[in-house]
């Protein structure tokens, strides 16, 4: 088994940037572990959120770091070659089918949940109440080897393309919301196209959904959407919060422009992946009456105000449904579907802006930050 030390990128202070290379200890497996040695792992924009050290990540990341007496290693997104299986590894992806061997190519479940819970027990474990999440709640998969419970592990097909295989994570993400409701010959916005979104795109695009209309501020996120095969994309621009005015004259544009896109009185669902609150409302209030709102991006700060709850949601018969995670491992099958189909990864391609070494990972977070690239992958190397 591997000894000594090992590269590593870690969140080192409570302060914006403050994330380092640092050499590490390889980590120790307990008995119901695996050791992954790490090919590529991808930067998701909860990362971006920790690098700009948002509101909405802090609690977790001091808790981890013991108010930062010690660093965390960020990153939950990846794959790799298993080098060391635990003795009490049995079988995983809930297949007791499903063996596990030295050399198996992986890719892994973020969220560790505790499998005693009321929603571990009744098949919610999405929703687990005392799941710990990788890159977060404990150290992550920016580095050369993790650690990891064997209920985590999920295996890939030996051939799947690396990059491809990094991304199924948030691809799951992706399959869980836009798949939440049938997309097959239906009319779906999507508000950002942020990797996440533009997954949800390709989704919606395999699925056979009879018009995708997407809205975004980037003009190369458009011009990768155009190149997924989204026709309807409406350029928004971004208002000063406060603005009002303006950001109300915005809302109204945006709605309007989606409505007209869909026909009729509107799409029949909403993907919401921005996290920006005059989004939601646009969201609310493009749907058609007994449309299907899904509920995904992280505002930066906690609180949201519908602006006409009863109108808009109530009377309207809305459907309004909140997103986390995957459902484990129900999404991951459907995610494994969805990347066997060589469409699918060639348009996933495109969502793939750089892969680089890891080294350059603070360029390609700049990157993703200004909005001049979509999905990105730091490469370990070969295993």
């Amino acid at each position: 088994m591997p000894t000594a030390t090992m590269p590593s990128i870690q969140k080192v202070a409570p302060a914006v940037g403050a994330m380092e290379v640092r050499e590490t200890q390889i980590p120790k497996i307990k008995p119901h572990e695996v050791l992954i040695k790490v090919r590529a792992s991808a930067i998701c924009g909860s990362d971006l959120h920790l690098w700009q050290w948002d509101e909405s990540i802090r609690g977790k990341l001091m808790k981890a770091s013991d108010s930062f007496k010690h660093g965390v290693i960020s990153g939950h997104e990846f794959c790799g070659h298993v080098v060391e299986v635990g003795k009490d590894v049995k079988t995983i992806m809930d297949d007791p089918s499903v063996k596990l061997a030295v050399g198996d190519f992986v890719s892994a479940e973020s969220h560790v949940v505790c499998g005693k819970c009321y929603q571990c027990l009744h098949g919610e474990k999405h929703v687990c109440v005392n799941d710990k999440i990788i890159g977060f709640d404990r150290d992550g998969c920016f580095a050369r080897y993790i650690a990891l419970d064997a209920s985590c592990v999920w295996k890939n097909d030996a051939d799947l393309p690396f990059e491809i295989a990094a991304i199924q994570e948030p691809l799951g993400n992706a399959m869980h919301a836009a798949a939440h409701f049938p997309l097959k010959d239906q009319r779906v916005v999507i508000y950002g196209l942020g990797p996440i979104g533009m997954f949800c795109a390709v989704i919606a695009v395999i699925h056979g959904a009879k018009k995708i209309i997407a809205i975004e501020a980037s003009p190369t996120r458009i011009g990768i959407a155009k190149e997924i095969g989204v026709s309807n994309i409406i350029e928004t621009k971004i208002m000063p919060m406060a603005d009002e005015k303006a950001r109300a004259e915005e809302r109204a544009r945006i709605v309007k422009a989606v409505k007209d896109a869909a026909g009729e009185d509107g799409p029949d669902v909403a993907l919401e992946m921005s996290g920006h609150a005059d989004a939601m409302v646009n969201a609310i209030k493009c749907l058609r009456r007994g449309g299907k709102l899904i509920a995904f991006g992280l505002p930066k700060n906690q609180a949201f105000t519908f602006d006409n709850y009863s109108g808009d949601v109530i009377f309207n018969g809305l459907t309004v449904q909140g997103i986390i995670g995957r459902r484990i491992y129900d999404t991951w099958y459907k995610v494994r579907d969805l990347v066997r189909n060589k469409k699918a990864q060639e348009l996933l391609r495109k969502v793939i802006s750089e892969v680089a070494p890891y080294e350059e990972y603070p360029r390609l977070f700049e990157k993703m930050m200004a909005g001049k690239a979509s999905k990105c992958v730091l490469d370990w190397g070969k295993a």
